[in-house]
């Protein structure tokens, strides 16, 4: 793994873009504890100096240049000035050689360049200082060097380097080592990719306990992978039982059409023959079409049929429907008087998935049985439909196989049918977002269809 990857990734941007924003933070901290600092240092020199005039101008003439020249000579640091100028600017006494410039005569403090005497000659240097009248007439100027703030300012900026430089360094060495280990999990989830490309579609990307986006997203691929291996695994079955169910039928119509090409004497004879064969054929497109008809529902992200259904209506005209076939074989299908209920949902579909429960009900139901058909909300929002009958039902254990293509309850495929009409009511069930539940209650046994959503 090339180290400038590292610097590509956006962990490690991200990581520069923060950097910024602390190295700006810390300017921002910088400013304003100097601007505080330097205000508070300022506001004590300017304090001080009006003190130290004041203190001057109280005393007696032939005192005040005696204390001009030693108060302010005993400075060892150099920091303070004082000096007395004659009514024409000559310097009487003091620690600077000439008057100010700029330093206004008006009793406050300013910031101005002095001209200070050295033993290697006059020095200018920034400093605060105050210029007053004594009472005979002449200047009196004190002041203080700023070469503290100065200091001051240099020691600030000190500490703002030493203290951004390294944290800056560590902020990007975190970024580039969490990057580093970013793209080794990348590489590892590509290695992993690349064995499912492969066919190894048993293998999962690798979670970890962290549970962050990279892991969120890698157990999300994991669910995918979950559910395409067993529709893969589906798709195998489903081409046998498809190879079996369309065999079956197909051979016994050729071969009881080479029979009859053999041994029919009689046109009577031939057209029972082919008859026969015609009803092969025709369990045959039957498993066709429902196949096509699964695939059109499970294929299709359209819902713009999706509107209000009455189910109470619905149901009674699947009742009014197959009233006609129980009737033939003693049976009763009853429908109870219920309060409306509606969902939103494609009519059409949702017809033809109580249609096909309802056939089975009538198909499995021994003679002289009783169906039961209802619609109901629960818990305020939910609703069951309900179809329920007096037949054997359906073992727990194969309770969701039989959900699956062709596979049928009864091993010997003894009954009429293409062991795909509950395929068929559970992709119209996924369309909706429903879900189907079987049970048995009252002595009965009960499919349900849950609709989460109802609308009274």
């Amino acid at each position: 793994m090339k180290l400038n990857e590292a610097f590509r990734t956006g962990t490690f941007r991200a990581t520069v873009v923060g950097s910024l924003f602390f190295a700006v933070a810390m300017l921002l901290l910088y400013g304003f504890l100097f601007w505080q600092t330097a205000g508070y240092e300022r506001a004590r020199i300017d304090a001080f100096l009006d003190h130290e005039s004041k203190a001057l101008l109280q005393e007696a003439p032939e005192q005040q240049l005696h204390d001009v020249e030693t108060r302010f000579a005993n400075d060892l640091h150099r920091l303070t000035f004082a000096a007395i100028f004659s009514r024409n600017g000559k310097v009487e006494g003091g620690d600077i050689s000439a008057y100010p410039s700029g330093l206004k005569l008006d009793g406050n403090v300013h910031r101005v360049l002095v001209l200070r005497p050295t033993a290697h000659g006059p020095v200018r240097e920034t400093a605060r200082a105050l210029a007053s009248r004594m009472p005979d007439g002449r200047l009196l100027i004190v002041g203080r060097s700023e070469a503290n703030l100065a200091k001051l300012r240099a020691l600030l900026t000190r500490g703002f380097v030493i203290g951004l430089a390294p944290g800056i360094a560590l902020a990007l060495l975190a970024g580039t080592l969490a990057s580093l280990r970013m793209l080794a999990r990348i590489a590892t989830l590509n290695q992993t990719i690349e064995r499912i490309m492969a066919g190894a579609i048993s293998a999962r990307l690798p979670v970890h306990r962290t549970r962050d986006a990279v892991d969120r997203l890698a157990a999300s691929v994991n669910r995918m992978l979950d559910r395409i291996e067993q529709l893969l695994h589906e798709v195998q079955g489903v081409g046998d039982d498809i190879a079996h169910d369309l065999r079956t039928p197909l051979a016994r119509a050729r071969s009881r059409l080479e029979g009859g090409r053999l041994r029919a004497e009689t046109r009577e004879d031939l057209g029972q023959v082919v008859d026969r064969a015609i009803a092969d054929l025709d369990q045959t497109f039957a498993t066709i079409t429902a196949l096509l008809r699964i695939r059109q529902i499970e294929t299709s992200q359209r819902r713009t049929n999706f509107g209000d259904v009455n189910l109470i209506a619905l149901l009674k005209e699947a009742q009014d429907l197959y009233q006609p076939v129980a009737e033939l074989r003693g049976q009763i299908i009853e429908m109870p008087n219920m309060a409306q209920v509606h969902v939103i949902g494609d009519r059409d579909l949702l017809f033809e998935a109580v249609a096909n429960l309802l056939d089975n009900a009538v198909k499995f139901t021994p003679d002289g049985g009783r169906i039961s058909l209802s619609a109901d909300v629960e818990g305020g929002t939910a609703c069951i439909i309900r179809v329920a009958d007096t037949g054997p039902g359906i073992l727990a254990a194969e309770r969701e196989a039989v959900l699956r293509r062709f596979y049928r309850a009864d091993p010997a495929r003894n009954s009429a049918g293409t062991g795909l009409g509950l395929s068929l009511v559970a992709a119209i069930l996924r369309l909706h977002e429903f879900h189907l539940e079987m049970h048995d209650v009252n002595g009965m046994f009960a499919i349900d269809i849950i609709c989460p959503r109802a609308v009274r």
